[in-house]
């Protein structure tokens, strides 16, 4: 009960839930489902700040933790791995007669991330991009061109500075964990 009550009040969860029931409603419910989603979406950025068009979101474990001014889109996320975004982060697409963008435009995958991915705060992404594994994009980065190898980025536009991410901002099953809970757990 008490893990229960705990995942209404976390806005994670609420955020993952509300995309959920969205993306439900759009592909499951004829004729009337389509506008509740647009309402479901609407209440997201109402309520916390993330401008989203669900249907158009696959991310299997996404995070974000503090969703203040995050702009999913409609552009199409699409990962089989952990993505965590912080505040701020837009995913935007090029101008709108790109032919690159509007091919990846109509089969929905815009955005292509992979696994372990952490987007810093303010960042800005210009699809259509990939980005591969074990990747961290550093806060205020500016992204105009896919990511091949792993490691640390930052800057404008953003040039890889590390070849390995640090080990505490990798997403885990609960969200992006601090040093100080991933000491305590491999002391366990």
């Amino acid at each position: 009960m008490k893990r229960f009550l705990l995942k209404l009040w976390m806005i994670e969860s609420n955020i993952r839930a509300s995309i959920r029931v969205s993306t439900w409603l759009h592909t499951r419910v004829p004729l009337l489902g389509r506008y509740l989603s647009m309402l479901v979406d609407r209440s997201l950025l109402w309520r916390f700040g993330v401008d989203v068009t669900s249907h158009r979101v696959r991310v299997a474990n996404l995070q974000i933790s503090h969703p203040s001014g995050v702009l999913l889109g409609g552009n199409g996320i699409v990962s089989d791995g952990r993505v965590a975004v912080n505040s701020g982060v837009k995913f935007v697409g090029p101008a709108p007669d790109d032919p690159g963008y509007l091919a990846r435009h109509a089969s929905g995958d815009v955005f292509r991330l992979g696994d372990n991915v952490v987007i810093g705060a303010n960042s800005v992404l210009v699809g259509p991009l990939d980005i591969c594994d074990n990747v961290v994009i550093g806060a205020m980065s500016l992204v105009n061109r896919s990511i091949t190898e792993p490691g640390t980025y930052v800057g404008v536009p953003a040039k890889r500075i590390r070849d390995e991410a640090p080990e505490d901002v990798w997403v885990s099953r609960g969200g992006a964990q601090a040093p100080e809970r991933l000491r305590l757990k491999e002391l366990e």
